[in-house]
């Protein structure tokens, strides 16, 4: 894992990005798109603050475990802290920016609650203790409170929003089957956001980008790479190939229910990058909901109680 992180941080607890350089959504997806790091902010939120607790915790590697505890410190969602002289030790604590991570952890629980059968992983229940009640937690637009739909939704690339500077610098290493992984992570949530390619062809599907030639004009990616990204997610049932109207053998690629459903995740991982990174030219992506007009500002709710979820009020209670 890398981290591209640059610029200094101001009053207001944001980072400036260097000009014509990785927008917010480039940075976010590289901080957060990273399996063992959202394992190791997930066991930060329910109290892990110590390199040995995380290697008690898990299966992670110490190398990964190092790596990715200096990559997090460096992109200002955890903070490093001195507790020992003798010997010299550590200790790990979420900032402000960190601790905004649960919604984006929350919306990909429940999709995969809701949308993916892995025998691999025992996901828990989720309880709101404002209420008392198991949630689902329901996409909420922040202005009129009413629950978003995809279709209620105006984006369009901002300033900053050029495709080339979506995409991640550095592609990840596939993971292979003898690989570690975080006990808790879903393989088809990592399938959508832990590739370069991958994450830019779900937002260009989103913003209404159907055909092979479009997408690889967009992303300027080899025909290999569209290809093999596009049948992926058709195998995952995220995209379904739908013969265009002029031919029946050409074949355009529509979100299904499933692709859908993953668009809690993608804002919110949206939203975390432009009130935590700031381009000096602007967003990478301006957004309206159309059903009040406003700026898009999303948050969630509870199912149960329609209150606002806060993630102090939240309990994982395994089934």
């Amino acid at each position: 894992m890398t981290s591209h992180v640059q610029g200094p941080v101001g009053d207001d607890g944001v980072t400036a990005l260097e000009a014509g350089g990785p927008n917010s959504i480039a940075v976010a997806n590289g901080v957060l798109a990273d399996e063992w790091s959202l394992w190791i902010v997930r066991q930060a939120l329910r109290g892990a603050t110590h390199y040995t607790d995380w290697l008690n915790l898990g299966p992670i590697p110490g190398s990964a475990l190092t790596t990715r505890l200096s990559a997090l410190v460096t992109a200002g969602v955890l903070s490093k802290h001195q507790y020992s002289d003798r010997p010299v030790r550590h200790e790990y604590l979420l900032t402000d920016r960190g601790r905004q991570v649960w919604p984006i952890l929350i919306s990909m629980w429940s999709w995969e609650k809701g949308w993916v059968d892995d025998p691999e992983v025992d996901l828990p229940r989720m309880l709101h203790t404002t209420c008392g009640g198991f949630f689902d937690p329901v996409l909420t637009c922040g202005s009129c409170r009413e629950t978003i739909r995809w279709r209620d939704v105006k984006g369009e690339m901002g300033p900053s929003g050029d495709w080339s500077r979506n995409l991640q610098i550095t592609a990840r290493r596939q993971r292979s089957r003898n690989d570690k992984r975080p006990s808790e992570v879903v393989n088809e949530t990592m399938e959508l956001i832990g590739n370069r390619w991958s994450i830019a062809i779900l937002g260009a599907s989103f913003l209404g980008v159907t055909r092979f030639s479009e997408f690889q004009k967009r992303l300027s990616a080899s025909p290999t790479i569209i290809a093999d990204r596009l049948k992926a997610f058709a195998d995952l049932g995220v995209l379904e190939q739908v013969p265009t109207r002029e031919r029946a053998d050409w074949m355009e690629y529509h979100l299904t229910a499933k692709g859908l459903a993953f668009l809690p995740v993608v804002l919110l991982m949206i939203q975390w990058g432009h009130r935590w990174f700031r381009a000096p030219d602007g967003p990478a992506l301006v957004m309206e909901h159309m059903t009040c007009s406003s700026p898009l500002h999303v948050l969630l709710t509870c199912s149960e109680c329609h209150e606002p979820l806060r993630g102090h009020a939240i309990e994982t209670v395994q089934s």
